[in-house]
């Protein structure tokens, strides 16, 4: 189980303005809740001494507007590749979440999501936040997806302990088994309706217990039919949700999380923040 509330938040900033609203983000969220919080730069090896000091200069002068001036805020200038040497950052400062920006200063105009974002996601080994909207405000409605199993509990129950004055809504999604195959066997819509209301009905008691487990207990509990990889992101946008909370995976002898298709979909396709939790299992 991972620590909630977070003891250490590490952020992830390239300079540019999305990689600000992640540190943003990472430092309210660490006042919040009493955490040390710690804001890191990487660059390549063997750069230009002028350019390491410009870095150092302009992370430093980002940090002035943040909680008592930046006096409570550690920065850092990290070298290497990014990806890792963020999680080397991550092992060394013991921290258990990890905020970055969807994006950096070179986003594709096709890109959903960020190279290095992406592959921390699966690497990381602990929660990973990546954010997509300014932290002008804390966190109003999380979205927490949540099926049957251990991960997607364990994910609700960090998304809930890092956001305890949100609405928290559970969300769970389930189809018919064998639904397309069902349609090719002349199933007419309204017995392919009987069937989804009475997934939802069988799936509901057990999404209610596992609401109950949390705390705080969230606002309202959405059992309902459709592909979670589909209906996740979709509810998300017509929720009006700040933050989805997804878990995802177990973890390789490399070290890698296995994303599964519904927490690949969320992290691509949510209009609005995403909260990852790995297994905690090594």
């Amino acid at each position: 189980m991972y620590s909630v509330p977070p003891q250490c938040v590490l952020a992830a900033t390239d300079l540019s303005e999305h990689g600000g609203e992640a540190a943003d983000r990472a430092v309210a969220l660490a006042t919040a809740h009493g955490a040390r919080v710690r804001v890191v730069h990487v660059l390549s090896p063997g750069v230009d001494p002028d350019l390491v000091e410009f870095a150092g200069a302009r992370l430093r002068s980002r940090t002035r507007r943040y909680a008592d001036g930046g006096e409570n805020v550690e920065t850092g200038l990290r070298f290497g590749r990014t990806g890792h040497a963020l999680l080397d950052e991550a092992r060394k400062t013991d921290a258990d979440l990890l905020v970055v920006g969807a994006h950096g200063a070179h986003r594709r105009p096709d890109a959903s999501i960020g190279g290095v974002p992406a592959n921390l996601v699966r690497a990381s080994g602990v929660p990973t936040l990546i954010v997509r909207r300014p932290a002008d405000t804390a966190y109003r409605r999380v979205l927490l997806a949540v099926d049957d199993s251990e991960v997607s509990r364990e994910a609700a129950r960090v998304g809930t302990g890092l956001t305890p004055e949100a609405e928290h809504l559970v969300l769970h999604a389930g189809l018919v088994p064998g639904e397309r195959l069902l349609l090719q066997q002349g199933v007419d819509d309204a017995g392919l309706e009987q069937l989804r209301s009475a997934v939802v009905e069988q799936a509901r008691p057990g999404i209610e217990r596992l609401a109950d487990t949390l705390h705080p207990r969230p606002d309202r509990v959405l059992v309902v039919p459709g592909r979670a990889q589909d209906t996740v992101p979709e509810r998300a946008e017509s929720l009006g949700a700040d933050l989805v909370a997804v878990g995802t995976g177990t973890r390789s002898g490399l070290g890698y999380t296995f994303l599964g298709s519904v927490a690949r979909h969320v992290v691509v396709r949510s209009p609005c923040d995403v909260l990852v939790v790995p297994n905690a299992e090594r």
